[in-house]
């Protein structure tokens, strides 16, 4: 059976293929997703999984730390701030947070960001 999830937040990178991607090393990665600039998914399985949404032109998204760390104010789990990043539905302009992101549209994500989080702590 396949992860509902997984249609969702789509395809993923290793650790591996993240860092050559981005020109980083493994460490890189890693120390990224210590201070939340960058989205670490892991699964039942024990792997660690790197949302493909989170990379545009061999880069992090502009703004995804900020975004990352205003979701993590509302809760600690990060397959929710994926589905979050990646969905529509949550924007008011029904459009996917990450996709406004990419847009330059920070500060507007921010704010649904900060009413989200602070629905899910309620």
């Amino acid at each position: 059976m396949t992860n509902p999830l997984a249609a969702i937040i789509g395809p993923c990178y290793t650790r591996a293929s993240l860092a050559r991607a981005l020109g980083w090393t493994e460490q890189d990665v890693a120390n990224a997703v210590e201070v939340l600039d960058l989205l670490e998914l892991d699964t039942i399985e024990g792997k660690m999984l790197y949302p493909a949404f989170q990379v545009s032109d061999g880069r992090i998204v502009a703004g995804l730390a900020e975004v990352l760390g205003t979701l993590h104010t509302g809760t600690e789990s990060r397959w929710t701030w994926a589905q979050w990043l990646n969905s529509t539905g949550y924007a008011e302009e029904s459009r996917r947070p990450i996709d406004m992101l990419k847009d330059g549209e920070l500060d507007q994500v921010l704010l649904e960001a900060r009413h989200d989080a602070w629905s899910w702590r309620s």
